[in-house]
């Protein structure tokens, strides 16, 4: 092994997206959710403490928000059936600069915005940006902090996690996608529930 080989194994790191697909057990507003801008509901990003780990059945850093709550960014046990992964190869560099963003959004306690998760599923730009943030977007800034430029052509307004799984299917860098098993206690509250109430209440002003 060579001075270069070493040099590039040691510079390479992973980061995991992992996006949860809703089954037939699920509650139903994530299923009709999952139907009204499928096949995910929410994302969440994952940090292996070395290049080629795998997160399930370990306790790694995970970030993302949920509805109602601030950004997280927390040690978690990934280890529930109902999520995708994606490993994406960064450098060192770029892995430690995507924690230090989402170490910050969470010391900041950067909120979970309705008003911007509903904006994100209109194919247009509002004209003004709302404080606070929702799971893709989160996770899409993360990204795009560190100059991934798998995600540079991404408005993180309008990033839902569909939408960035379906931009992530057409891109070459990902290096794996397998089933993940990820503790999933929080997901009714993630962000993509809202819709569920937005077409609620659609059809009960329809039958008034």
């Amino acid at each position: 092994m060579n001075l270069q080989t070493v040099q590039y194994q040691f510079n390479r790191a992973q980061i995991y997206l992992l996006f949860y697909k809703p089954n037939a057990d699920d509650p139903f507003q994530n299923r009709i959710v999952a139907k009204f801008d499928g096949p995910f509901c929410h994302v969440e990003l994952a940090f292996p403490n070395k290049c080629g780990e795998e997160p399930w059945e370990k306790t790694v850093y995970g970030s993302s928000i949920y509805q109602d709550e601030t950004v997280f960014f927390k040690q978690k046990t990934y280890k529930r059936d109902g999520y995708v992964s994606y490993a994406i190869e960064v450098s060192s560099a770029q892995y430690h600069k995507i924690k230090a963003y989402c170490r910050d959004q969470m010391q900041k306690k950067v909120s979970f915005s309705k008003l911007a998760m509903y904006a994100s599923y209109f194919p247009f730009q509002i004209y003004f940006s709302p404080n606070g943030t929702f799971c893709s977007k989160h996770c899409t800034s993360a990204l795009q902090h560190a100059d991934i430029d798998l995600v540079a052509n991404l408005n993180p307004n309008l990033t839902t996690p569909s939408r960035l799984y379906q931009y992530l299917m057409k891109s070459s860098p990902i290096t794996q996608v397998v089933p993940a098993k990820l503790n999933t206690k929080n997901i009714k509250n993630c962000s993509s529930n809202l819709i569920f109430h937005i077409i609620e209440k659609n059809k009960n002003n329809s039958n008034v």
